[in-house]
């Protein structure tokens, strides 16, 4: 009975061993986007109570991967048609603020542990928060950069309705 109580506990201690392995975390540094909407865009989400949506999205590239260590990784993670490794996306919801700050954000330490370049690229992308609408009212510049780049900055994105029409000034770190 001793042996085999002895033998669950070991079984349950290597368990959680491999389950502390898998929840480290790895902090992305901080980073500020600050929105410039035009006057119209500004009147209309209000007018509507409309939200904004900041989207960050983390991703690299499975070219940055050894091949043997792909196979180490959850398919949910990866995207074959892309070529890339999405590690995480975080929305901040704006109402009143046209400040989004990306802060106290993490990805699973063995997927950053399994890229060769560690200078994850991020993809900004800004859209309204649907609430009254289910189309996107908004066309906001999108920032793409090395986290390297972008880490501990603060960055303006320019952008207005749709229907304006006005060319947005991308940023693009790369």
């Amino acid at each position: 009975m001793k042996l085999f109580i002895s033998a669950i506990l070991t079984i349950i201690c290597f368990s959680c061993s491999d389950i502390t392995k898998k929840t480290d975390f790895v902090e992305i540094p901080f980073f500020e986007i600050e929105l410039e909407l035009s006057e119209m865009a500004e009147k209309i989400l209000l007018a509507d109570e409309e939200s904004i949506i900041v989207t960050a999205y983390f991703e690299s590239y499975l070219y940055n991967i050894e091949e043997n260590k792909i196979k180490n990784i959850p398919k949910k993670y990866i995207d074959e048609h892309m070529g890339e490794i999405h590690l995480l996306y975080h929305n901040i919801e704006l109402t009143d603020k046209r400040l989004a700050r990306f802060e106290h954000l993490k990805i699973p330490k063995y997927l950053y542990d399994t890229l060769e370049e560690k200078n994850i690229y991020v993809v900004i992308n800004v859209y309204s928060g649907r609430r009254s609408s289910n189309l996107n009212i908004l066309d906001c510049a999108v920032l793409i950069g090395p986290i390297g780049e972008i880490k501990e900055k603060k960055f303006t994105l320019n952008g207005g309705l749709i229907s304006e029409g006005i060319k947005r000034n991308h940023i693009n770190l790369k």
